[in-house]
């Protein structure tokens, strides 16, 4: 077991804007339950990179809590480095407060950025650039969590660092949350900036709180494809932790020219 090292803290400086649209959501009530400026969720959480396991990203906001069937973690990360990390994942391990473990589980990492390889394939690569945020749902950790036992969350960040060079992608834009009796959804309009076509493109937009802690997850999902310069009009499935903002990260599949 290695030792875990002194509690993870933000200072002021580092809070983070929203990785995309951060408007009030409409609807009234949504995010008034929300209201607390905390970037760590619970507050008593330890989070710590794996010593040499995180490269350029590092994580900025997390929130642990009970869904409604399983253990959910919610993360923000920054890739505070001057290379685009490729591909990127996040894995973690959750610990009680005796540094016993408790559970793992990994996802991808988003992102609003894509690049193209510089080594004459043409193929295009989603990164998280220099600066940039990105978050990630780990959703399926065991219903049988006591979060109030869970003392540290420690995290590792996979990811390639290729030679790329930036170029339009996809992107998010009105971005509206609207409630009503079956609860908030999002919706907006998903633009195909690349030069070539996208099928089966999705997005997923976070809920967050003030300084830009995700809360919860939405997805859309369709099987149009969108030439380029094309668009996709999207509404996702319900989020049922709203907050007063929001971010939203594209996808899509596309082939190389």
């Amino acid at each position: 077991m290695f030792m875990l090292a002194k509690r993870f803290l933000v200072p002021a400086a580092m809070l983070l804007p929203l990785a995309c649209s951060s408007e009030a959501s409409d609807g009234a009530g949504v995010g008034e339950d929300i209201g607390d400026d905390a970037l760590i969720v619970p507050e008593d959480l330890t989070v710590m990179a794996l010593p040499g396991g995180n490269g350029v990203l590092n994580v900025i906001a997390l929130t642990l809590r009970k869904g409604p069937s399983n253990t959910e973690l919610y993360a923000a990360l920054r890739n505070d480095g001057d290379i685009p990390a490729c591909s990127a994942a996040v894995s973690v391990e959750l610990y009680d407060k005796a540094q016993r473990s408790l559970a793992s589980g990994i996802n991808g990492l988003l992102t609003q950025h894509y690049y193209r390889l510089t080594d004459g394939s043409g193929a295009i690569a989603a990164c998280v650039g220099p600066g940039d945020v990105t978050m990630a749902a780990v959703t399926d950790l065991p219903s049988d969590i006591v979060i109030e036992d869970v003392g540290y969350v420690v995290y590792r960040c996979p990811y390639f660092a290729l030679d790329v060079v930036p170029i339009d992608g996809l992107t998010v834009s009105q971005v509206k949350a609207v409630t009503g009796g079956a609860g908030t959804t999002y919706t907006g309009t998903l633009l195909n900036g690349l030069d070539v076509a996208v099928s089966t493109p999705s997005v997923t937009v976070f809920s967050a709180n003030r300084v830009g802690r995700p809360l919860g997850v939405a997805f859309a999902s369709g099987t149009v494809q969108i030439p380029p310069g094309g668009s996709w009009a999207f509404e996702t499935n319900t989020v049922d932790t709203p907050g007063p903002a929001h971010a939203a990260y594209p996808a899509g599949a596309f082939a190389t020219q």
